[in-house]
């Protein structure tokens, strides 16, 4: 016969049910916990670890990368904001301009803005980190080279001169800047006491007294990445760098094309003498507005500048002369865009002028070029400028 399961509950007291008891069976006494303890086994231990290192991998970089960028834009929020508070206490004063020269504005801005050092465009290294930038096309540039206003893409116009010699600046919070200043400045209005600010993320940045100013400037010190609208930001400016699209023999080169804006008769009469225009005719004349653009007839590529252009869009690289028409050539797709030209065919000025009706030009195809004398009344020749 079966012996009766007899349980005793040790210690007494229902707590220690919790403990544990003991169960007697057939003269055997066996200890039972009623409350198992679980936990992890190592295996999921690693494992939870493992997706956990996984999901950090991914993710840390992109919030770094994320937090950085936040960073620097309230830094180049910061630089702007403080600049643009000098420059209003200058036009405050009526002091925003016109000066003769970008060193005359700096002579002015040091006296509202605290400034550690300033170099003229001869050593602007001594007021920058490092030697050269790496630009939006992955090319780099000489900061040194950054001398006037055309190296920060200004374009001078009616109203805007920045040939000025550029100088450079280290505020005094340590932020090295190169500035270039319109000499065509108009004065603000000195009535106007409040002048509006512009926002980001909903915090000013600047307003009209600093329109006359153009600057790059940069955020990180010598640190990378040294890299344009990263760590090096511009203010103002359309850009950084060389004004040459496309480099010539014997180191002359030129700026992206473009279509003129055409001069009336009475513009081209009132300015040919400072363009060295030689007579004037029509009301519509492009090849005069190009030279206006450039500056001069002498800023335009001459006939012998075009053939050396041709010979370069094309393959095999062909002799070209000033005035020879040439046949039976060879174009890859891609090339003239990669100098800053448009694709074949398309047409170009040269700085040499004709008569009053007619100026020398060249049409450049996709298997010949020819050189003209055309009118000068022409919209669809375009230009190009020459550069550094």
């Amino acid at each position: 016969m079966q012996k009766p399961l007899i349980v005793r509950i040790s210690g007494g007291g229902a707590s220690n049910l919790s403990c544990g008891a003991r169960i007697r069976s057939g003269g055997t006494f066996l200890r039972k916990n009623f409350l198992e303890k679980k936990g992890f086994t190592l295996a999921e231990v690693l494992i939870a670890l493992g997706i956990i290192g996984v999901v950090s991998a991914l993710t840390l970089p992109t919030l770094n990368a994320a937090i950085s960028k936040k960073v620097r834009a309230e830094q180049i929020r910061t630089v702007k904001y403080k600049f643009t508070k000098a420059t209003e206490k200058m036009a405050a004063q009526g002091l925003i301009g016109p000066y003769d020269s970008t060193a005359s504005f700096v002579a002015e801005l040091q006296k509202h803005l605290k400034i550690a050092k300033v170099c003229t465009s001869s050593n602007l290294r001594d007021c920058w980190p490092y030697d050269t930038v790496t630009l939006l096309d992955g090319k780099e540039w000489e900061i040194s080279k950054t001398q006037t206003g055309k190296h920060l893409k200004m374009q001078n116009s009616d109203t805007a001169d920045y040939s000025s010699p550029n100088v450079g600046i280290i505020t005094g919070d340590g932020t090295p800047m190169i500035l270039s200043y319109n000499k065509k400045c108009e004065p603000l209005d000195a009535t106007v006491k409040s002048l509006t600010w512009s926002t980001e993320d909903n915090k000013p940045v600047t307003n009209a007294s600093t329109s006359c100013i153009a600057a790059v400037f940069e955020i990180n010190g010598k640190k990378r990445p040294n890299k344009q609208n990263e760590d090096v930001a511009l203010f103002n400016a359309n850009g950084l760098g060389s004004s040459c699209a496309v480099e010539l023999d014997g180191g002359k080169c030129f700026g992206s094309a473009f279509t003129p804006t055409p001069l009336t008769r009475a513009e081209c009469e009132a300015q040919k003498d400072e363009l060295g225009i030689k007579n004037c005719y029509y009301d519509n004349d492009y090849w005069a507005g190009a030279v206006k653009q450039c500056g001069g007839v002498n800023n335009l590529p001459t006939m012998a500048d075009l053939g050396k252009l041709a010979s370069a869009i094309y393959k095999g690289n062909p002799s070209v002369g000033a005035k020879q028409d040439v046949n039976n050539l060879a174009y890859e797709s891609g090339t003239a865009t990669s100098l800053g030209l448009p694709e074949p065919s398309f047409y170009l000025w040269s700085g040499e002028e004709y008569n009053s009706y007619h100026a020398y030009s060249r049409g450049f195809y996709s298997t010949y070029t020819l050189w003209y004398y055309s009118n000068r009344d022409y919209s669809n020749i375009q230009a190009v400028c020459l550069g550094d």
